[in-house]
């Protein structure tokens, strides 16, 4: 992660709260959920090239899925499918961040194609018109 400042912010309205999340920058690697990471692992197989895999929305889902661990007895970690639910009627929307004085700044962005894989595999809609 080596931009000194975030290229994006995401929110996320699921069961009537809102959570956001920038898309990370600085020293270190994102620490994605494993479900997360699994998805990320699939579809570049399927489809190689180069990814970061800082984006915010990822950050975002990651951490409802750490959340979702917490509720659970038996110590495993909560697969996409098992999210469904938790994600049913969830919004998200993504805006760029940029330096004072561009015009780009605060304009709403789609998510990357593998970020809107994730959130369409997810039933997440996404507003960015």
């Amino acid at each position: 992660m080596s931009d000194p400042f975030p290229a994006f912010a995401s929110s996320l309205l699921i069961n009537g709260k809102i959570f956001s999340q920038t898309s990370m920058f600085g020293e270190g690697v994102p620490n994605h959920h494993p479900s997360v990471d699994s998805f990320l692992h699939t579809q570049l197989a399927a489809r190689p090239q180069r990814f970061a895999g800082n984006c915010a929305e990822l950050a975002l889902i990651s951490d409802q899925l750490w959340g979702l661990d917490t509720t659970r007895t038996d110590q495993d970690c909560t697969s996409l499918e098992e999210a469904l639910r938790h994600f049913r009627g969830a919004i998200l929307v993504s805006k760029k961040i940029r330096p004072h004085g561009n015009p780009e700044h605060g304009q709403l962005t789609e998510p990357c194609w593998i970020c809107q894989n994730l959130l369409d595999a997810l039933g997440v809609q996404v507003i960015s018109e």
